[in-house]
């Protein structure tokens, strides 16, 4: 089970629920998160609950989704249940549910983290073969965003496959042990260089997702090809709705 599908949002952004309802009418479970806004965060109150480091630089906008992100895992671990974060942009397949429900009945129980979508900025790292051969994958948008109703009607037949390293946290599921481990990792958020080993890529932390990746090789964790999520990343003017 993924558990409730929480759907990270802004009070300011009205419009991006409204759009994320209608794209994503066939969720069932689904839960708003309000999410948490860093123009108006109080950072020595994060500092003080030990939360950021000082000298953390986070953007605004990357501190309130890493806040937000947290406060999720938080949530996991207290409530012992497994979860789904989704962020508002996130545009779901028609079959997410049924295929969700099938990928888990076939991988051990004792997963930590699941990424069911691709941001197509973003790469994945699996672990390809056995003895640490690593494989990356890279997504190229195409003319996705032009036909939205056809990658949601799309008929495909997705595999969680063992990750090594992931970006992007459009939406994921992540276990009480995985959130734990999430927690004492990156809590708290620092500035650091985050080494992609054995990939020969180090990045410098500038968002959750990437510090995330300090623990992401022990944890038992997936990605799912093809993605059964995908974010919507056009101009939010011209965004349009598929009918």
């Amino acid at each position: 089970m993924i558990g409730e599908i929480y759907i990270i949002n802004l009070d300011r952004s009205v419009a991006r629920l409204d759009t994320f309802r209608k794209l994503n009418s066939h969720l069932e479970n689904v839960r708003r998160f309000p999410g948490v806004d860093g123009k108006s965060v109080d950072r020595d109150q994060l500092m003080t609950n030990k939360i950021i480091t000082p000298n953390l630089d986070y953007a605004a906008g990357s501190l309130g989704c890493a806040i937000s992100h947290v406060t999720l895992w938080k949530e996991a671990v207290a409530r012992h249940k497994v979860i789904t974060v989704a962020e508002d942009d996130a545009i779901f397949s028609n079959q997410f549910e049924r295929h969700t429900r099938s990928l888990l009945s076939n991988v051990r129980p004792d997963w930590d983290f699941i990424l069911w979508s691709a941001s197509l900025r973003c790469y994945a790292w699996l672990d390809a073969l056995p003895g640490g051969t690593g494989a990356r994958v890279e997504f190229f948008s195409g003319e996705v965003m032009e036909h939205i109703a056809d990658f949601q009607e799309a008929e495909t037949e997705p595999a969680l496959l063992r990750a090594h390293h992931l970006l992007g946290t459009v939406c994921y599921s992540v276990s009480p042990r995985g959130a734990r481990a999430l927690l004492d990792w990156c809590l708290p958020i620092r500035p650091m260089i985050v080494d992609f080993a054995g990939f020969g890529l180090k990045l410098n932390n500038a968002g959750i997702d990437c510090i995330m990746n300090g623990v992401m090789p022990s944890l038992k964790a997936y990605v799912c090809l093809p993605p059964l999520v995908i974010s919507d990343e056009r101009p939010e003017e011209s965004v349009r709705i598929n009918t």
